[in-house]
């Protein structure tokens, strides 16, 4: 098998009625996350299985809008934009849609990212995979579903 054919094989995860894909292409990594609710939807990376120190990607569709922002949570309730923290937000590629109760939010990242907040996402590195969402679209409403998954991407 070539390694063309190889950068294309999804993998995936379910849980709690969320499911996330990811594959691998051309120097970033593609996701789709979908949940069925009508509001924000988030997938995050750690080393352990809390929350503290967690990369966040937090999206939802308002008003026909797709919108996915990157998050580090400092500590459990308080998460920061990468922005605000003095980066640059790495997402592209975001698109989306909301049915009733069915969020579905696809985006890329880079691979390698070089400061404190994001992780690098290259392929074969363990990860702890938070999955959540909720039924509003505003990110600081707390979540109706919030579990994590140990993972190797």
């Amino acid at each position: 098998m070539s390694c063309t054919a190889q950068e294309n094989i999804d993998k995936t995860i379910s849980k709690n009625k969320m499911k996330v894909s990811w594959q691998y292409k051309n120097g970033r990594i593609y996701f789709e996350m979908s949940a069925p609710t009508d509001g924000w939807i988030t997938i995050g990376f750690n080393s352990t299985s809390g929350i503290e120190g967690a990369y966040l990607l937090m999206g939802n569709v308002e008003k026909g809008k797709p919108n996915v922002v990157e998050h580090y949570t400092i500590n459990p309730g308080n998460y920061k934009t990468i922005s605000s923290l003095g980066e640059t937000p790495q997402v592209k590629d975001v698109s989306g849609d909301e049915k009733p109760n069915r969020t579905v939010l696809k985006f890329s990242l880079p691979i390698k990212v070089e400061n404190q907040y994001q992780k690098d996402l290259s392929e074969g590195r363990a990860y702890t995979m938070i999955i959540a969402y909720s039924h509003e679209d505003d990110f600081q409403h707390h979540s109706i579903m919030r579990t994590s998954v140990n993972i190797k991407l």
